[in-house]
């Protein structure tokens, strides 16, 4: 047992009120070394420089991505100790991801392109028909994204999709918290074996009649003795439906909130739609659907002046780094100009977890947000000051709704 340096002990609740309004807390952590926040009378730490973070996400020798069970980490674990890529360290997880690469190689995203872009148009034309304000959410990203993920590159018929989003809401209702909801488990299991069964089903179907898709793409090389087990087909599944699809709604939804509380930025990208690299770029320096990542310290040592026992939680926050003013001058400002190369933020993660999906999420929201801004010169928000409301299980941070008007 250690004795803490009450110095580094912090009473901030990072996944509560902090999650809401981060930003002035980003400013502040993007240069102070880690610090430990007690959740059920135990120690946890929190790393929220971007060299930590990067340190942290880097070393999976020292920091593991295995789920132990320690107190107050109930909250993470809603895959229900699956054997997945996520929760995993090389050379396991390199096995399980290897699997999953085909599906967002560069060829693929140029195959996908074209169709997201006519999927766009037509969510438009839907969305123009809506009397009075849309919501950039539920009505524009969300279909697009689902279209993207669960009909193109997973080629899941549109009537079976609601099987995903439910399981979704189940997994923010009840992973939303540190200490987990345990009053909103019944809900989560459910719709978790309703996800299962669906999977099992999807896996028979593939076997039998192969497409040129990611299940059939996956089962094949299983087959092939990619030592793959059927319960990792499972999980690989169940976590790509379920993670990859929020990624690809929240990064346009985000990135249309920014410009509308931006008018001026939002005019320039009209002017020269050549800066919609630089506007997602931003977007994704401050908004980033990844909200934190949890490691669980493999030993007992002292990282940046704080120590750390067997087992316990390093939680690294994903984009407290990006609002390093040494890295960002006036990082609170949202500049679509800024000379910004995505690769050095930690919004998609870092080492061998970042995010395998990054490519698509970037194309996607490139295409979704260029349309829209390009097609409706009175695009804005409907209240130019809203702020919206954030939900999302632990690691993510999704904005429930964007109310906006195309005139």
């Amino acid at each position: 047992m250690i004795t803490l340096d009450p110095s580094k002990i912090r009473d901030v609740d990072i996944y509560g009120s902090i999650k809401q309004q981060p930003y002035e807390y980003y400013v502040k952590w993007a240069t102070e070394p880690p610090f430990y926040i007690m959740v059920e009378g135990a120690p946890q730490l929190v790393c929220t420089r971007m060299a930590d973070t990067r340190a942290v996400l880097e070393d999976h020798a020292r920091f593991s991505s295995v789920k132990r069970p320690y107190p107050g980490t109930q909250g993470f674990y809603f895959f229900n100790s699956m054997p997945s890529v996520t929760d995993s360290d090389p050379p396991t997880h390199t096995r399980r991801r290897r699997l999953m690469a085909p599906a967002f190689s560069p060829r693929k995203l140029v195959e996908l392109e074209q169709s997201v872009a006519a999927q766009v148009d037509r969510v438009l034309d839907e969305v123009d028909a809506i009397d009075g304000p849309f919501d950039a959410v539920s009505d524009f990203a969300v279909p697009i994204a689902m279209h993207t993920l669960l009909g193109q590159v997973c080629d899941i018929p549109s009537e079976d999709w609601p099987i995903f989003t439910g399981l979704i809401s189940a997994q923010r209702a009840a992973f939303s918290q540190l200490e987990g909801n345990a009053a909103e488990k019944h809900a989560y299991h459910a719709a978790w074996d309703r996800a299962w069964r669906y999977c099992e089903d999807a896996i028979a179907r593939r076997r039998a009649a192969p497409t040129d898709d990611l299940v059939s793409n996956m089962i094949q090389a299983q087959e092939r003795g990619s030592e793959l087990t059927a319960e990792e087909l499972f999980a690989t599944l169940v976590i790509l439906y379920s993670a990859g699809i929020g990624g690809l709604i929240n990064y346009p939804a985000w990135t249309l909130w920014r410009l509308g509380r931006h008018p001026d930025q939002l005019a320039l990208l009209r002017q020269d739609p050549a800066l919609i690299a630089g506007t997602i770029t931003e977007s994704l320096r401050m908004d980033p659907s990844s909200y934190a990542s949890l490691r669980y310290a493999a030993g007992d040592f002292e990282f940046e002046g704080a120590q750390v026992t067997e087992g316990m939680p390093v939680h690294t926050l994903s984009a407290s780094g990006n609002y390093d003013p040494e890295r960002f001058p006036d990082p609170l400002r949202f500049d679509i100009t800024r000379p910004t190369d995505w690769k050095t933020l930690t919004s998609f993660g870092h080492g061998v977890h970042h995010c395998i999906g990054n490519g698509l999420a970037r194309m996607v929201t490139r295409t979704a947000v260029a349309r829209i801004v390009q097609r409706y010169p009175g695009l804005r928000l409907e209240t130019p000051d809203f702020v919206p409301r954030v939900e999302g299980v632990l690691k993510q941070r999704a904005p429930v709704s964007v109310p906006m008007l195309l005139r």
